[in-house]
């Protein structure tokens, strides 16, 4: 939260023209389409907010910035916060968003109220069957054949709320039971991949909902120490304008500089970075000290740095 409320000051600062978090604002991370990368949610707290300068914010990095994403949406900077929640499902890579009555899903580059997307109406008899005897084939899942049914039809319904064409549905049918079915190639395979994962996060969706199981978390600490609580501000300052950061060719903007550098702020601590050891690489990226000066004051702090870098940068999304 630490990381994040730093971040989102000055994402909310561009955004609203207003320096500061007032009283009662909070930022925390959330990982919406789980990359490894979080978003950044904040609430920027005003008496009698009017919804534009204040209230729900949501931050995605895409492509070299970040993007402020709820803003198109109707009454969504007003939403109480307990009156927010994330959906089990995805859509287009996303979760969808419970705000207040409303579903917002991702369109791919904002989101928007759920009602505008195109639904669709299948024949899904094909599909259920082959979910159905799929699902009881495994071992884990015999004589539960009223929770499978029940999964099978959440697909088959899903299916629908996202608009799946009749081909898309009997195409993927087709490829689960093993029939006779040639794999699209060119063009046309990357929309298949798509298809597939699409239907890949449904099946997902429906067991999460059903209390079966649970949406893997997409970050981990690739070090073997607990996170601290440290004070990141200052490194999270210098970082961001260091050449070697914001010149790298996974970054190449301020706001990519800025997503890379909250991934190292979190990362760094897991290798045994200490306090100390991160005021000291801010003084680095300051160019305050050299790198002689730096492993004079610790041997290990320079190779601590460079594993979490290559962490960071290994999951970083392209642009």
């Amino acid at each position: 939260m630490a990381i994040a409320q730093k971040m989102a000051m000055s994402l909310l600062e561009r955004q609203t023209g207003s320096k500061g978090l007032p009283l009662a604002s909070f930022a925390i991370e959330v990982d919406l389409n789980l990359d490894g990368l979080p978003e950044i949610f904040a609430y920027r707290y005003a008496p009698d907010c009017d919804g534009v300068n204040c209230g729900n914010f949501l931050f995605v990095l895409e492509g070299d910035s970040y993007q402020e994403v709820l803003g198109g949406i109707p009454g969504a900077r007003l939403v109480p916060q307990d009156k927010i929640a994330l959906s089990p499902f995805k859509r287009n890579g996303f979760f969808d968003i419970q705000s207040d009555k409303t579903t917002i899903g991702w369109d791919g580059t904002h989101y928007v109220d759920a009602a505008t997307f195109p639904a669709s109406s299948l024949n899904g008899t094909a599909f259920v069957s082959a979910c159905q005897e799929n699902k009881l084939s495994q071992q884990s899942l015999k004589g539960e054949t009223e929770q499978v049914s029940a999964a099978c039809q959440c697909q088959i319904n899903r299916f629908q709320t996202l608009g799946f064409t009749q081909a898309d549905l009997d195409a993927y049918t087709a490829s689960m039971v093993g029939q006779d079915f040639e794999y699209p190639k060119g063009d046309k395979e990357n929309a298949w991949l798509t298809l597939t994962r699409n239907a890949q996060d449904i099946a997902t969706g429906c067991d999460v909902a059903s209390g079966k199981s649970q949406w893997p978390p997409a970050y981990f600490n690739h070090g073997d120490q607990p996170q601290q609580k440290l004070d990141f501000n200052g490194f999270l300052d210098a970082c961001p304008t260091q050449d070697f950061i914001l010149t790298n060719h996974k970054t190449g903007s301020p706001d990519r500089a800025l997503g890379l550098c909250g991934c190292l702020a979190r990362e760094i601590p897991t290798y045994g970075v200490s306090q100390e050891g991160l005021d000291l690489l801010a003084q680095y990226y300051r160019d305050e000290i050299s790198d002689s000066d730096l492993e004079a004051q610790d041997a290990d702090l320079l190779t601590a740095h460079d594993k979490a870098s290559e962490a960071c940068l290994s999951q970083f999304p392209a642009k």
